[in-house]
């Protein structure tokens, strides 16, 4: 194993994480989902541009294809994620063509002192906040988190199955950082997927996934060889999922808890227990705060939190708006007053489909007074739908009525997808 002050992004490792983000940047662009960016054939000679003259070039020579505005806004994509600013050296990226000659000026810019990493939060609509990480700080998380998946586990980690995207903070944990820490190969979608779906798991591998990933395999009835451990981030997962998994063959399902602000902040083996607090972090002043141990810096939790001592706790919900569709922050509001400006609708109101009914968001509609045509009217907002809004945003189920449901105490509740409401206090 590595040790800690020796531990340090390869070209290999810098390349998939520029591959992950140039995908993601360019699926927004081009508003594209991610088969279609085609970047599961993208490598190191890769041009970012359009083909230059045939003759110059390989004849199995991929191109991104990208325009000047495109390549100016992956350029910055890529100079935020590494900090290529803090060396100078950002006005650079423009001046190479591959993917290749990227990843070799990120791994000059770090040797010249670019060594934080700016996460970008994975929120769907709105600017996403961009948040800074020290370099020791994601080093020192890798290090606990390599002894916490030796320690109780007879048989050694062999291999990582990362169904995560690497870009983010989690999956740059755990599919760049953890597989470097313990020097292991790493599988990465759509790679990591076929070989879960064509059942090549083997003892030893460890999963990175997200409770999206986690239900639709539970669904799939996947089954799992022993000495397989899962871990799970990005949000809350069912715990029911967790039991399926179990049963289908699971060893051992690991929930971290944390946020692109923070990174990790605690982690359980066991829906039914408590998190425990990783040692960077200790109990802040108010209930909803995070303190640093060593700084005493504190942050404000986006979850309502109980603690249970000084270092176990358990979130009780978002004290936003927030939602999580596929591991993407959306905000419903924001989405329903969209809808509630279209001529063709009264009210509107848009949730988070229950565990029953699925993964994606719904939406209630009150039609406007003149708008009678029930069937037409949904077809039309599907259509609006995948014209305006991104996958994770749209509504997957729409129930008609004549007014938003409430409960007895005049609060607005929930909904059943077959129209009706569902018992909320």
């Amino acid at each position: 194993m590595m040790t800690l002050n020796r531990l340090e992004l390869d070209k290999a490792s810098i390349l998939a994480v520029i591959i992950s983000v140039l995908a993601d940047e360019l699926k927004t662009l081009r508003h594209l989902s991610s088969h279609q960016t085609g970047s599961e054939r993208w490598s190191a000679s890769t041009l970012i541009g359009d083909l230059q003259e045939k003759s110059l070039v390989d004849h199995d020579e991929i191109a991104i294809g990208a325009d000047s505005l495109e390549l100016l806004s992956f350029a910055t994509s890529v100079a935020m994620f590494f900090n290529i600013y803090e060396s100078g050296l950002e006005d650079y990226l423009l001046r190479f063509q591959t993917l290749g000659e990227w990843a070799d000026l990120v791994v000059t810019a770090r040797q010249r002192g670019s060594k934080n990493i700016t996460f970008a939060t994975s929120g769907s609509t709105g600017a996403p906040k961009q948040c800074l990480q020290q370099w020791d700080d994601l080093v020192a998380e890798t290090a606990f988190f390599a002894k916490y998946f030796g320690s109780d586990s007879s048989l050694p980690t062999q291999r990582i199955i990362a169904l995560s995207p690497c870009h983010h903070i989690y999956g740059f944990i755990f599919s760049i950082l953890l597989p470097l820490q313990l020097q292991l190969p790493v599988m990465r979608a759509p790679k990591a997927l076929a070989i879960t779906h064509q059942r090549k798991l083997c003892a030893g591998d460890l999963m990175i996934g997200f409770p999206f990933i986690w239900r639709q395999l539970s669904r799939q009835g996947t089954r799992f060889p022993s000495g397989i451990t899962a871990i799970t981030s990005t949000s809350p997962c069912d715990p029911t999922i967790i039991s399926e998994l179990s049963s289908q063959g699971v060893d051992r399902m690991v929930e971290v808890y944390g946020s692109s602000e923070t990174a990790g902040i605690g982690v359980r083996s066991d829906p039914g227990l408590p998190f425990q607090l990783l040692p960077r972090w200790q109990r802040g002043s108010h209930a909803n705060t995070l303190a640093e141990c060593e700084t005493g810096t504190e942050y404000e939790l986006s979850d309502h939190v109980k603690w249970l001592g000084h270092a176990q706790f358990l979130p009780e919900g978002r004290r936003d708006e927030v939602v999580q569709v596929a591991g993407i922050n959306v905000f419903p509001s924001r989405i329903t007053e969209r809808l509630q400006c279209l001529p063709e609708i009264a009210a509107a109101a848009v949730r988070l489909m229950s565990a029953l009914e699925g993964d994606r968001l719904k939406a209630f509609i009150v039609p406007a007074e003149d708008y009678v045509d029930q069937e037409s009217l949904e077809a039309f907002l599907h259509a609006w739908c995948m014209r305006n809004l991104t996958a994770v945003e749209r509504p997957k189920a729409f129930t008609f009525g004549p007014a938003l449901p409430h409960n007895l105490m005049g609060k607005q509740s929930d909904w059943s997808i077959k129209g009706g409401v569902s018992a909320e206090p």
